[in-house]
């Protein structure tokens, strides 16, 4: 590795004020994740929690137009202001809403008149007798329409780098879940009455990343027109990306999919609690990776040296930032869900959490691949690759949860994740980097996901029965934290590449901190 550093480009501001902007964000909505589940398991209960999950699980390849339309617009828009055209990143902006207009507004079609027949299908005779069903869907159909519009707002920001813009938008978003989710089960104690509150708090979000984002739209006070040539951009970018996404969409819900069609709605109620606590903690890891995707885009002219050493760098980072915020949840599940949720949750979720941890920390190590290779506008690589991971989630989910029972699920996550990043390290090699040294691989990218796994499987024998609260709860999380934190820095020195990067991760900071430190000096 080089000694070179990435130069700034204009607005992008420091990465790692980027990221702190970024996990702000990821903060507020963990704070609406914790806050909402305890009451809505105690109000309608395991079973109806679980049908809501399935309701929401079906609707959720319709999120694939927020999701494409913001990556293409992150891409486009990073990759135009790198070049210093402002005008053109704004037109991009205008026709992905527009877009994602017509699209959605087809999906909220398909999902009211297609959702009750695909759940009477998956879910047979456990559906709710005394719910209308496409009542149900017609609730989660509008919020999901809503939330494509603000996928698609959260992506105009991203690609301008505007992290203090989508903290704002998050700490909005994570009020107006608390408050639907809650007020509306609290009036109305049933599945439909949680939908409610569901699609109300993602309405509610769009309508303020709306107002958030209104002058973005905007340039010497007159609205910004668009022209076909953003549309071919918008639309090349996302043919790859829209069956990578939509293998990944069904790759993620397969399980519910597979439970909802083999066990009991409180099953699937179990598993969606367990989830929400796993994808709370991976959002964390990606809030803070996915700052590199904007910052990809604008490098990708600079030299391949250059953006190698960058590469490895943020790799490391990723890889070891996830595995210090996810492998302590899994050491302490069983304490994490009697604390948060309760005992009936915690007894029979305490594995399937374990499961799913560990599935996310070695998911981790792909990340920064996928985000360089959409960077530089090749996502034919990432695209083949997702739908391979997905299809092996997809049997390994079936044959396990079949063979294993319920309790199996997320192994089929997991069993996937462990093919899925030594792929990606090839195809990063045969397509990106052919200096990617086999070294180097293991230093940035295996050796912090080893670390977590060892950790979480050497505490399963440990007794935590003294914590008996959050405070409790909190001081453990931190300690086994550092102590990960601790056993991957060991592990780095053991490499020539991982003490390259920790020098340069020290320099990073104690130069951040300069910075900080002049700052405060200039205001007092």
């Amino acid at each position: 590795m080089s000694d070179e550093r990435p130069q700034s480009h204009g607005r992008r501001g420091s990465l790692l004020g980027n990221s702190g902007w970024n996990f702000a964000g990821f903060l507020f909505t963990l704070v609406a994740n914790l806050a909402t589940v305890p009451f809505v398991v105690r109000w309608i209960g395991l079973q109806a929690l679980g049908n809501a999950g399935i309701v929401i699980a079906i609707a959720a390849p319709v999120t694939l137009i927020g999701t494409v339309l913001g990556q293409a617009i992150i891409r486009e828009v990073s990759a135009r202001i790198g070049r210093g055209e402002e005008h053109a990143a704004a037109r991009v902006a205008i026709v992905g809403l527009k877009i994602c207009l017509v699209a959605s507004a087809i999906a909220w079609l398909g999902i009211v008149f297609a959702g009750p027949w695909i759940m009477t299908g998956i879910a047979g005779t456990s559906l709710p007798t005394s719910q209308n069903v496409t009542i149900s869907f017609l609730i989660v159909a509008t919020g999901t329409l809503a939330q494509q519009f603000s996928l698609v707002l959260q992506g105009i920001c991203v690609g301008k780098q505007s992290f203090r813009l989508v903290a704002k938008a998050s700490a909005w978003s994570s009020f107006a879940t608390i408050v639907m989710t809650l007020g509306c089960t609290w009036c109305l104690p049933t599945l439909n009455g949680y939908l409610l509150g569901f699609s109300g708090s993602l309405m509610l979000a769009t309508a303020g990343w709306i107002w958030i984002t209104r002058s973005e739209f905007r340039d010497d006070g007159e609205l910004v027109s668009s022209s076909p040539d953003e549309l071919r951009s918008l639309l090349h970018f996302g043919k790859w990306q829209s069956l990578s996404q939509l293998a990944g969409i069904f790759g993620n819900q397969m399980d519910r999919y597979v439970l909802a069609s083999l066990a009991p709605p409180a099953v699937v109620g179990q598993y969606n609690v367990c989830n929400r606590v796993q994808e709370a903690a991976y959002i964390a890891v990606m809030r803070i990776c996915e700052v590199l995707f904007p910052r990809f885009g604008n490098m990708s002219n600079s030299r391949e040296e250059e953006r190698h050493d960058f590469f490895m760098l943020a790799s490391w980072g990723n890889s070891a930032f996830g595995a210090i915020v996810l492998s302590p949840i899994a050491v302490l599940s069983r304490p994490l869900l009697t604390v948060w949720v309760g005992e009936e949750t915690a007894a029979g979720g305490t594995h399937l959490l374990q499961i799913l941890i560990l599935g996310g920390i070695v998911g981790c190590g792909s990340n920064v691949f996928q985000y360089y290779a959409m960077g530089m506008g090749r996502n034919a690589p990432a695209a083949y690759t997702s739908l391979v991971y997905s299809l092996m989630t997809v049997i390994f989910s079936f044959v396990s949860i079949w063979h294993f029972g319920p309790y199996a699920a997320g192994a089929g996550l997991l069993a996937a994740s462990l093919v899925r990043v030594p792929l990606a390290l090839v195809v990063t090699r045969r397509c990106f980097f052919r200096a990617f040294s086999v070294e180097q691989m293991f230093a940035c990218t295996v050796a912090p996901i080893l670390v977590g796994i060892c950790v979480v499987i050497g505490s399963l024998g440990l007794d935590f029965t003294w914590i008996n609260g959050w405070l409790s709860l909190g001081f453990a999380y931190v300690c086994s934290a550092c102590v990960v934190s601790a056993a991957i820095a060991a592990a780095a020195l053991t490499t020539k590449t991982g003490s390259i990067i920790l020098s340069r991760v020290y320099a990073s900071f104690r130069t951040a901190l300069s910075e900080r430190r002049r700052g405060w000096m200039t205001i007092l």
